[in-house]
């Protein structure tokens, strides 16, 4: 369960400019190839900081093999609660350690406080001493490139880093993060994101993940 663990319970939540509001499994703000082991199911909660402070909760599941559906609420934030959002990804496997992923983040009727949908293609593969992963997001008004690492620090430390091209590729956002097993069960991960955006301020999250044992044995 460690090892299933430390892969999914990744974050992609909120940074500015609404890149993606649903969190499909995978680092700090770029989704990965990675999905939810199948029947598994992760409960999650967090809180972003960046001017404002929003209170999140949300999960993921695996309802088949290869497939992730994800749902994230805002329970409180500038002034009110958030519509929930929905994002559901399939995954491809590729030669030994790679794969490839489809998938859709920021499903939502509030188009004015997360924006678009954000439909994405990401390849992930394990290379010589870290994962690396590079995709491609065709959100509306913020489509761009964006890359990742991972790597493990340890048994139970992993340190994440990304970037992504937001505003249709004339600003970017930068990240550098981790997640740490607690127990089996339990995880805790954080990052800060660094957008290039005049009069954009940093972001902070703190998120903890609590994941199930496979249901319907």
């Amino acid at each position: 369960m460690r090892n299933i663990a430390i892969i999914l319970a990744a974050g992609g939540a909120v940074v500015w400019g609404a890149v993606a509001f649903a969190s499909p499994t995978g680092l700090n703000n770029i989704p990965t190839a990675d999905v939810v082991p199948h029947k598994v199911l992760v409960l999650q909660s967090w809180a972003a900081f960046d001017g404002d402070t929003s209170w999140l909760t949300g999960f993921k599941y695996g309802p088949a093999k290869n497939w992730e559906v994800g749902l994230d609420d805002a329970v409180a934030g500038a002034g009110s609660a958030g519509a929930p959002t929905l994002q559901a990804k399939y995954r491809v496997p590729l030669q030994e350690g790679a794969a490839l992923a489809l998938g859709a983040a920021n499903i939502s009727n509030d188009r004015d406080r997360y924006g678009g949908v954000f439909p994405y293609g990401v390849v992930s593969a394990a290379l010589a001493h870290v994962n690396g992963h590079l995709g491609y997001a065709w959100q509306k008004d913020n489509h761009g490139l964006f890359v990742g690492v991972d790597g493990a620090v340890g048994e139970k430390l992993t340190l994440r880093a990304d970037w992504r091209q937001v505003a249709d590729g004339d600003e970017s956002v930068a990240s550098l993060g981790f997640i740490r097993e607690l127990s089996p069960r339990w995880l805790v991960e954080g990052w800060a994101s660094f957008p290039t955006a005049e009069g954009a301020e940093n972001g902070y999250v703190i998120k903890c993940d609590y994941v199930l044992p496979p249901l319907g044995r």
